[in-house]
């Protein structure tokens, strides 16, 4: 308890230490395979990690123009868009003073005041984003360092890790490392793919209703939604406001919120189930309760990799006996398989009380074979094979 505790004040304290590590760790895992590719028709390792950051870089930048240049178009209507957001309010506000015998003029003065205040928020934001810039590059630079080298290392560190290992349980270990890996390759793909489907659904959807920039705003709504619960409602507010800043009539801004709250339950009960459902395996409990964790912990990068990197530890926790019943708690199989914790589990070896007492071993479980039993001994020449079945 006395090790957990300071592992995970360790996490807290040296945030801005640990979340460009856990980023740079993450993308390694996920473009590995990209530089696999790249390693197959090139001797070179340095080459094929630098191509594989140039061509994932490229994408991204080729996002950042699309939108940087949709954003700059709305900033050169923000009078007009501002404009017409007073109206709407104003219009709004003196029907709902009329309810409760305020008289127009006492009305305009309260919202001249409230928009005042609200307009000068802007500027604090603009000039904390500035003294920020610094550092969020600094972090994002940190980021693509550790990714370049993790992925230069990862044959070598991949060897250190199993060498932690009993021979015999190398075989196991390096099982674990490919689902790990496999998983972080699998939430990219699906992400990606999740946020192909929503950013399509949003942009027909707001073409449908009449709301200029749908693209901007469809696909806006799409890249939030990498954080979890709170990034499509912040997607669906922006055209919800730009839609009352811009049109006449009342039922668009409606629709604007009945299209976001619709996408919403499909994405939540139908697209995200059928596309991550298979590679993350994490209960919706486990996930929210993860998610605000991580927020406690690195604030929006823990809102980020929380589903991952807790998708990780389960499959780890799968590999190791004792914790096995804590990994059926995280999975999305738990209400399936809930009888479980009173029948395979029900014994003293899986009870977390015999871990923090010593009376349970954290040793990987071992690799059960089909065709033979195992061999109590790796050679020296099987562990190498082991330790690295890629080519360098």
């Amino acid at each position: 308890m006395i090790c957990l505790s300071i592992v995970l004040y360790a996490l807290y304290a040296g945030s801005s230490f640990f979340i460009p590590i856990a980023f740079g760790l993450f993308f390694s895992l996920m473009l590995k395979p990209i530089c696999h590719r790249f390693e197959c028709n090139l001797p070179n390792r340095i080459l094929s990690v630098v191509l594989t950051l140039l061509t994932a870089g490229m994408m991204v930048l080729g996002v950042l123009v699309f939108f940087i240049n949709q954003i700059r178009e709305i900033l050169t209507e923000a009078d007009d868009i501002f404009s017409g957001l007073q109206e709407t309010f104003y219009e709004w506000a003196e029907y709902g003073g009329g309810r409760f015998g305020l008289s127009g003029r006492e009305v305009e003065q309260y919202i001249d005041q409230a928009l005042t205040s609200v307009s000068d928020q802007p500027f604090g934001i603009l000039s904390t984003g500035l003294s920020t810039s610094g550092v969020l590059l600094a972090n994002f630079s940190l980021v693509m360092i550790y990714t370049f080298f993790f992925l230069l290392y990862r044959t070598p560190i991949k060897n250190f890790l199993l060498g932690q290992l009993q021979r015999e349980d190398q075989v196991e270990g390096l099982q674990t490392l490919t689902e790990v890996q496999q998983v972080a390759k699998n939430y990219l793909g699906g992400m990606g793919l999740v946020m192909l489907i929503l950013g399509i659904l949003n942009s027909l959807g707001l073409f449908a209703i009449g709301i200029d920039y749908y693209l901007v705003w469809g696909f806006l709504a799409a890249i939030l939604a990498v954080i979890p619960y709170i990034g499509t409602v912040i997607g669906g507010l922006l055209p919800f406001i730009f839609a009352i800043a811009t049109t006449e009539t009342l039922w668009q801004p409606l629709a604007v919120v009945l299209l976001y709250v619709t996408v919403q339950f499909i994405e939540g009960n139908f697209i995200t189930p059928k596309v991550l459902g298979n590679s993350v395996k994490i209960n919706a409990l486990a996930a929210i309760l993860s998610v605000l964790i991580g927020s406690i912990f690195w604030g929006i990068a823990g809102v980020i990799l929380a589903i991952p990197l807790l998708a990780m530890v389960r499959i780890i926790f799968t590999h190791i006996e004792p914790l096995q019943p804590v990994a059926l708690l995280l999975s999305d199989d738990l209400y399936k398989e809930s009888d479980k914790f009173l029948s395979d589990y029900n014994e003293s070896r899986f009870r977390l009380s015999n871990i923090f007492s010593g009376k349970a071993s954290l040793s990987l479980l071992p690799r059960r074979r089909s065709t033979s039993k195992p061999p109590k001994r790796v050679s020296h020449s099987d562990a190498q094979v082991v330790a690295d079945p890629e080519p360098e």
